[in-house]
């Protein structure tokens, strides 16, 4: 049997799917909000450790 062979599997029924659905993308939801803390953390310590130092530019 191969990987792509979806003959064998019985199609999953409405309420199975409406679970799934219910349940959202709370995983991906976590990462994307984890990488956005990420980023900005690394934002403002560019800005607090190099650009502030720097002073103004005149």
């Amino acid at each position: 049997m191969e990987a792509n062979d979806t003959r064998s599997a019985p199609a999953p029924t409405d309420d199975e799917v409406e679970s799934v659905i219910a349940a959202g993308p709370h995983g991906a939801i976590a990462v994307a909000g984890v990488a956005t803390l990420i980023v900005m953390a690394i934002w403002f310590g560019f800005y607090f450790f190099v650009f502030l130092p720097r002073g103004v530019v005149h």
